[in-house]
């Protein structure tokens, strides 16, 4: 049925109010058909908060898949979640993990496959693990949390992680579907939360918590409501409990006032690690482990060092309101292209690149993008960003990346360059 613009407008603006949703990145065609596989009933009041539950249902706002960035659960595996069960241990206690924006659980099902991985190397079976681990999934989407709680994830979010994280975890259980293995699935439980409501209620929320996983999420927000709401997640943490964003999202463990930590994204609230862990951590650090550099003359390192241009550095765009208007820009363009939004990706990309063509970080996005579409173009653009990353210093900070060095783009770039997809 053909919605009129007023009806668009208006769950427009009720979406925004309810969930805090920034929209812009989506077409009225988008919204309209998210409006017309919810609604029963053609006159359908859009305020109503059952309908608007089923709309959000419907977006597309909820792409994940297992395993999703493999630093992060690399950083776990080695750092994280070691100290995480050592203090738990000690303390008599399980950890306690939280993710918002859950999605269908692919994200709590990789936190219990890799925790359990680590209790096993401990001694401690998995068919044990939930008595040490506990996995909070939270999500505004009732689908979504059916779906969770169903313990099925779909071809797709298996195919597109790394294999090996899967720890034969999880198992085709008909053409398209994985079920999650069941001592798995006893560690993680699902509910409806609206981050919104958890970001102001602070520590009512998040409580007892040790890990708190809020990532792609508030791409989804306008930058002050998502600098408000990471704030609030942040005042809301016990001390020591970590709160991780995603990499496009470590800005915002500024608001919070949160300490960085070794992955970006990741930040602690207080208190410091237990010195064994502390130790261990600069030993990772100083064999190149993780990639990261060890804090120089032992100082504390809390934030992507920030670096002076090298000679013969491509030139940031001139003035501030330039540098701010590529940097909504790239924003933007990762929203859509972690949405799969190509096209509109790839707009934002060229809009960056035409306040400064040579900027590092759009002609990547903009490479990565175009592959897609266009993969002789794209790998064209790919090996100009490479040709231009090989004259500068390789730790040599990238503009609009805090925390990402030149040689870590091109490694990226490499990477995507091999894809059998981009050939």
């Amino acid at each position: 049925m053909t919605l009129p613009p007023l009806m668009i407008a208006s769950a427009r603006r009720h979406l925004e109010a309810a969930y805090g949703l920034a929209l812009e990145g989506l077409g009225d065609d988008q919204i309209a058909g998210a409006i017309a596989a919810a609604a029963e009933d053609p006159w359908v009041d859009p305020s109503e908060p059952r309908f608007l539950a089923r709309v959000v249902d419907r977006l597309p706002i909820d792409e994940s898949w297992l395993f999703r960035e493999d630093p992060l659960w690399e950083w776990l595996r080695d750092e994280g979640g070691p100290a995480l069960l050592d203090a738990a241990l000690a303390a008599a206690r399980p950890v306690r993990v939280l993710s918002l924006g859950c999605s269908a659980g692919q994200e709590p099902f990789s936190a219990a496959i890799l925790f359990q991985g680590l209790l096993e190397q401990a001694g401690i079976p998995g068919s044990a693990a939930a008595a040490y681990v506990q996995i909070l999934g939270l999500d505004s989407s009732p689908v979504r949390i059916e779906a969770a709680r169903a313990g099925t994830v779909p071809g797709w979010s298996v195919q597109r992680c790394r294999q090996d994280w899967l720890r034969g975890r999880v198992a085709e259980d008909e053409p398209g579907r994985w079920r999650v293995d069941p001592a798995v699935r006893a560690m993680c439980r699902f509910d409806l939360g609206n981050l919104v409501e958890i970001a102001g209620r602070g520590n009512g929320a998040l409580a007892g918590f040790d890990l708190v996983l809020c990532r792609h999420v508030l791409i989804y927000f306008r930058p002050a409501e998502a600098e408000r709401l990471a704030a609030g997640l942040a005042r809301g943490l016990d001390p020591g409990a970590i709160l991780v964003f995603s990499a496009s999202e470590a800005h915002l463990l500024e608001p919070g006032g949160l300490a960085q930590l070794a992955h970006l994204g990741a930040g602690r609230a207080g208190a410091a690690l237990p010195a064994a862990h502390a130790r261990r951590t600069a030993a990772r650090r100083a064999n190149g482990r993780n990639g990261a550099a060890a804090p120089r003359n032992g100082a504390r390192r809390t934030g992507p060092a920030r670096r002076a241009p090298a000679a013969g550095a491509p030139a940031p765009a001139s003035g501030a309101a330039r540098g701010d208007a590529i940097d909504r820009h790239i924003r933007v363009a990762l929203e859509h292209a972690q949405a799969g939004r190509t096209e509109e990706a790839l707009r934002e990309a060229r809009a960056a690149l035409f306040h400064d063509p040579r900027h590092l970080y759009s002609r990547m996005l903009l490479g990565r993008n175009l592959i897609d579409v266009d993969a002789p173009r794209g790998r064209e653009v790919l090996r100009d960003v490479l040709a231009a990353a090989s004259s500068l210093p390789p730790d040599e900070e990238v503009p609009s990346a805090d925390g990402l060095s030149v040689g870590q783009l091109a490694a990226a770039v490499k990477l995507l360059l091999d894809r059998p997809e981009a050939k």
